[in-house]
């Protein structure tokens, strides 16, 4: 698979914190529950979103919602995605 076909599911949040779910196949039920339960129990809510393209690489990634998760409150996509792509430059310079 190329860098640009690249696909990932993420859990994201509001401050650009992200773990990866899983490549190729979206996540199961349970596995969205679960990061829906962990981030309630923080206060917190996020996304299930793909992520297009290669994570490490110089090139553009692109993100896409998928659902809302986490405890209910106002939520702001595009400045989630402004903190994700300031977090991805902080962690491609330290590795």
């Amino acid at each position: 698979m190329s860098a640009r076909t690249q696909r990932r599911w993420i859990v994201l949040g509001q401050d650009g914190r992200h773990v990866t779910l899983g490549r190729a196949v979206s996540p199961t039920a349970e596995e969205i529950a679960a990061a829906s339960d962990a981030l309630s129990q923080q206060g917190l809510a996020g996304w299930i979103a793909t992520l297009e393209g290669d994570y490490w690489g110089r090139g553009r990634v692109t993100l896409a919602p998928v659902q809302i998760i986490g405890t209910p409150v106002a939520l702001d996509w595009s400045a989630a995605v402004v903190a994700f792509l300031d977090a991805r430059q902080r962690a491609r310079r330290a590795a």
